[in-house]
């Protein structure tokens, strides 16, 4: 009889323990791995129009021509075009509302002209590669991004000028 009694003991201490706990709203969150990734639950308050031109010179390695950058700039909310020809840049900068340009620096001086006619009036954004044209560009125009910069970095920067931007709207 006192073993019987000392089985049902274990038996009504033990499964108790062995039965797993329902979590409670958001805590499913914090267990390792289960949590939202940061990029999908990123979206841009002022989402605006950015323009890429990144001609096929360019190094295949720089920033402007990494479709994750623009996959994250997208699902930030940016409308994003990304061109490869000047003519095509040319025309679009006089025919599509654009708010931010992102060009690497080495074609700054070609573009800054084009850039600061538009009727648009879109910020350029320079990004620095390391070459022996970007180093002589670097000193005349200022380069807030780096082509090793990740892309959290970019959408910061492209958040703070937008939101210069709808202030002085």
């Amino acid at each position: 009889m006192l073993r019987l009694i000392s089985i049902v003991i274990v038996f009504v201490v033990a499964v108790p323990a062995l039965i797993q706990v329902g979590y409670a709203c958001g805590d499913k969150f914090l267990m390792v791995g289960r949590g939202a990734k940061f990029q999908r639950a990123f979206a841009s308050v002022n989402p605006g129009n950015v323009l890429i031109f990144a001609r096929p010179t360019t190094d295949a390695k720089a920033a402007i021509r990494d479709p994750q950058l623009h996959k994250a700039l997208r699902q930030a909310g940016h409308t994003v075009n990304v061109i490869e020809d000047r003519a095509l840049f040319e025309q679009a900068l006089k025919s599509v509302s654009v708010d931010i340009v992102l060009v690497d620096v080495a074609e700054a001086p070609t573009l800054n002209g084009l850039v600061a006619a538009s009727s648009t009036r879109p910020e350029p954004m320079y990004v620095a590669f390391p070459s022996a044209a970007a180093k002589l560009a670097e000193k005349q125009f200022m380069c807030p991004l780096k082509s090793s910069d990740g892309s959290m970095k970019y959408l910061e920067k492209i958040e703070n000028v937008m939101k210069s931007r709808r202030k002085k709207a």
